[in-house]
C-alpha cells in the first residue's frame, strides 16, 4: 500500500488510480462515509465490550476530548469535501480524500464511544475545559465562517492553496489536543485513537507544506496573517 510520504514521488501513479482526476469522487464519498460510520460504530462496540471497564463520566477528559475532536474533525471533513469539488490537482485530491475518509471514520468511532458510555454528543462544560483551557470561542486551528465561504468561492490552484493553508493550521490546532489527552487518559482505546491522530496529522502537515512549496507558495508559518490568502486570490478563481 502506498504511504503518504511516497505520494509526492509517485504523482504519475496517483493520477492513474481509479477515480482520481474525475468528479465522481463527489458521488462516491458520501456512500463510503456511511460505510465508515457503520464500521466505526461496530468497532467501538467491540472495543468497549472487550475492555469491560467502567465508562468515563460526563465531565471526564475522555468525554471532553471526544466531543471537541468530533467538532474539530467535522470541519476538516467539510473543507476536504469543498476542495474535492474544486481541485484539478491529483495530489490535492488524494490528500483531501484521505482527510475526509480518515477523519469521518474517526468521528463515527468517537460518537460510538460516547453513545456506549451513555453520554450525550455535547456536554455542559466549555470547549477545551478538559485540558485546562476553557473557551467559548473557536478551538485552535479552526477556520472562521468567512474563511470557509472564501474557500467555497475559489477553484483550481487558488482553491488548492487556500485549502492547504487552512488545513495545515487546522491540523496544527488538533495536535495539542491529541497530546493533551495522552497525558490524561488511561483508557487504551482512547490512547490508540489519539496516537493515530497525532501521527496522521503531523505526517499530513509535512506533506501539505511540501505541496505548497511545489506550487511556489509560502506556508502559513512563513506568511504574515494579513497576507495569507494573497496567492490564492490571484489564482484560478
Amino acid at each position: 500500500m502506498t504511504t503518504r510520504s511516497s505520494y509526492l514521488d509517485q504523482a504519475d501513479d496517483v493520477t492513474a488510480m481509479p477515480g482520481f482526476g474525475t468528479r465522481r469522487w463527489s458521488w462516491t464519498i458520501p456512500a463510503a462515509l456511511t460505510a465508515l460510520l457503520v464500521v466505526a460504530a461496530a468497532s467501538a462496540a467491540l472495543t468497549w465490550r472487550v475492555a469491560g471497564a467502567r465508562a468515563p463520566s460526563d465531565g471526564s477528559a475522555e468525554a471532553g476530548f471526544l466531543r471537541d475532536m468530533t467538532d474539530h474533525h467535522t470541519q476538516a471533513v467539510q473543507m476536504g469535501l469543498i476542495v474535492l469539488e474544486r481541485t484539478d490537482d491529483p495530489l490535492v485530491r488524494t490528500l483531501a480524500t484521505d482527510v475526509v475518509t480518515t477523519q469521518q471514520g474517526q468521528v463515527g468511532q468517537m460518537q460510538g464511544w460516547l453513545e456506549l458510555w451513555d453520554l450525550l454528543p455535547t456536554g455542559e462544560q466549555p470547549r477545551m475545559a478538559w485540558m485546562g483551557h476553557p473557551t467559548t470561542g473557536p478551538m485552535p486551528g479552526m477556520a472562521s465562517l468567512e474563511e470557509i465561504a472564501h474557500l467555497e468561492g475559489l477553484t483550481g490552484t487558488a482553491a488548492d492553496l487556500e485549502f492547504l493553508r487552512l488545513m495545515i493550521r487546522h491540523h496544527q490546532g488538533g495536535v495539542p489536543m491529541a497530546q493533551a489527552i495522552l497525558e490524561r487518559t488511561d483508557r487504551e482505546e482512547v490512547r490508540r485513537l489519539a496516537e493515530s491522530i497525532l501521527q496522521g496529522q503531523q505526517s499530513e502537515v509535512t506533506w501539505m507544506e511540501q505541496l505548497l512549496q511545489q506550487k511556489g507558495a509560502a506556508t502559513p508559518a512563513d506568511t504574515p496573517p494579513e497576507h495569507q490568502g494573497d496567492d490564492a486570490d490571484h489564482g484560478d478563481g
